[in-house]
């Protein structure tokens, strides 16, 4: 094992360690933590188990696990799709907003080692791990999500003045600017055109199609 991919454990175990403190100062598990953030912050279509199991890098048995311990504590529920009611969504409750802002400074602890390096070490880190990043998904080892700008499926402001002026070609719906904000994991610069798209597939919950 060479000296990089050795610093790159050492800083996953470091970063499971500081997950774990931050998660129990407000009374979680990292996994739950992540999962309310993950609802907060990925577009309302693509909340859906099948999602949070590819983003925990889960199976769907263990994420069903998750969410119900959620559900139970009040801070997370089901809602069948609006188009599809055999896909289940998941969705905040008034509590679950609530801890999620409590969580506003997750990471906040790997944020200040960051600042310690000088701009152009960010900037060099920054190019290196994004590469790292996109063999890891492209490869199937990790899902990322971004918001809409920036992705080819994008057309900014197609109904100017209206309560939602985007519009996603992938979904073939508009947006409000909230929504635009939030997280999907369908997002596709111009220069991975043509991966293959998850809401594309059929997405219905293994538990919903055979019940």
């Amino acid at each position: 094992m060479d000296n990089l991919t050795q610093a790159l454990l050492r800083i996953g175990q470091a970063t499971r360690t500081i997950a774990l403190d931050e998660a129990r100062a407000v009374g979680l598990t990292p996994v739950q933590a992540q999962t309310l953030l993950f609802v907060s912050n990925t577009k309302s279509f693509a909340t859906t188990v099948r999602q949070l199991a590819a983003t925990l890098g889960a199976t769907n048995a263990s994420t069903v696990g998750v969410i119900d311990a959620l559900v139970a504590k009040g801070l997370l529920r089901r809602e069948p799709g609006e188009h599809d009611r055999r896909i289940t969504l998941l969705r905040l409750t008034a509590e679950g907003q609530q801890a999620c802002k409590r969580l506003g400074q997750w990471g906040h602890q790997l944020q200040a080692a960051l600042q310690q390096l000088t701009a152009e070490q960010r900037q060099a880190l920054e190019s290196g791990l994004g590469a790292v990043i996109w063999s890891l998904r492209t490869s199937g080892h990790l899902t990322v999500a971004e918001p809409c700008r920036g992705c080819i499926y994008f057309a900014e402001d197609a109904a100017p003045g209206q309560p939602e002026p985007h519009y996603c070609r992938l979904i073939q719906q508009f947006l409000p600017e909230e929504e635009a904000r939030k997280d999907c994991p369908e997002h596709t610069p111009p220069d991975q055109a043509g991966t293959p798209h998850r809401l594309a597939r059929d997405d219905v919950d293994p538990d919903v199609r055979n019940g």
